[in-house]
């Protein structure tokens, strides 16, 4: 079943910076990484927002005329499918405002309109304190409401609607909507004014940090590639054809906290060039070089120690490092990863690749260890 999500992306504030990427792009993260979303499209007329949302996999979409909240669903719509004539069976807005949101939201509300077979569906929190109206004279009174009935308010996060009936109303709350509560973390929204940015921003990377360091408690090896990973992804080509690569020394300290913590680190790679085996040689750490079937070597490694897969981090940022990610209990990506690592990828650091990425995991694997006891040894 195909499931397009739209973010709206049409005001200034999306493309603004929060939390090291453009707000919008944060949302675009969430949608990709979700489980339903099949498709991802960014409505905007920012051209550097443009250009970053494409470089992650998203389609572009030009604003429309129209200013009302379903305009930018009914613009996209039209375009894939007088493009490629694509007719997803569900559409979902995501409002990019709302940066806390999680991906288990936007899944967990497609499944709760699939599961009780409805035509809508509406983000909401409950109402739970009483309302009050001023009269004419500007005295304030209690809102006169039946006391049995609950009331919600909707958040704006997201609605989910099955295109058919949409196409048909224009309306993204049609037919027979349902209600999804959503928790208040989520629910928080970024003001224009940007006075809660700094805020909220400390909130998202909090609920990351936790959520990651719960994913990483059971981890008893971490697997590292090299290009991208532990480097930027660039590599230097002198006059006589040999060639170099820039390496981050907080990760090489990170990784020697680790190692000395008793956790097994290895590097499996597709590159030959001996720059490899040099930089893990000096990290005192295992590598594997040249490897072109990664998930074989890695699958030997993990029998080797005993271990299973469900309990190794793999740290990959490409296309070749999918089996892997695939296979192991805790895929993770540097920040600016492959788009397709990014969509596997359990965890995602704030960091790119060579700039920290390594050593913001391996500090999530110390603190994960400490609440659990420490890492055990293999």
């Amino acid at each position: 079943m195909d499931v397009l999500c739209v973010i709206p992306a049409v005001g200034p504030a999306a493309a603004r910076p929060f939390a090291g990427r453009p707000l919008a792009l944060h949302a675009l993260e969430q949608a990709r990484a979700a489980r339903r979303i099949t498709r991802v499209a960014v409505v905007t007329a920012d051209p550097l927002l443009a250009r970053l949302a494409a470089e992650e996999g998203a389609d572009v979409v030009a604003p429309p005329a129209d200013e009302d909240r379903a305009a930018p669903l009914r613009a996209a719509l039209e375009l894939l499918a007088g493009r490629e004539g694509l007719a997803p069976t569900l559409a979902v807005s995501l409002d990019p405002a709302f940066p806390v949101h999680l991906t288990e939201t936007i899944d967990g509300g497609i499944e709760h309109l699939l599961r009780v077979g409805a035509d809508s569906l509406l983000c909401v929190q409950p109402l739970r304190n009483g309302l009050w109206v001023q009269d004419e004279g500007g005295m304030a009174r209690p809102f006169d409401q039946a006391p049995a009935q609950r009331c919600y308010v909707e958040s704006g996060i997201a609605a989910v609607v099955r295109v058919g009936l949409f196409e048909q109303t224009g309306e993204l709350a049609c037919g027979r909507v349902v209600l999804y509560e959503v928790p208040p973390l989520a629910a928080l929204r970024l003001g224009e004014d940007g006075e809660d940015w700094a805020a909220i921003e400390g909130l998202l990377r909090g609920a990351r940090s936790a959520h990651a360091r719960a994913l990483l408690r059971g981890v008893r090896l971490l697997v590292l590639d090299f290009d991208g990973v532990m480097t930027d992804n660039r590599v230097i080509v002198l006059e006589d054809g040999r060639e170099a690569a820039v390496c981050n020394r907080g990760d090489g300290l990170g990784l020697e906290m680790l190692r000395k913590a008793g956790m097994p680190v290895a590097v499996i790679s597709k590159e030959a060039n001996p720059v490899v085996g040099a930089r893990c040689r000096k990290l005192k750490i295992r590598c594997e070089q040249g490897i072109e079937d990664k998930l074989a070597v890695l699958t030997a490694l993990v029998g080797e120690l005993g271990l299973h897969l469900a309990r190794v981090a793999y740290v990959g940022n490409d296309v070749n490092d999918l089996a892997c990610m695939a296979a192991v209990g805790v895929p993770i990506s540097p920040a600016d990863g492959h788009p397709e690592a990014l969509r596997v990828a359990r965890i995602i650091t704030s960091a790119a690749g060579g700039m920290g990425a390594v050593r913001e995991v391996c500090d999530l694997l110390l603190a994960a260890g400490a609440e659990e006891g420490g890492p055990a040894r293999v």
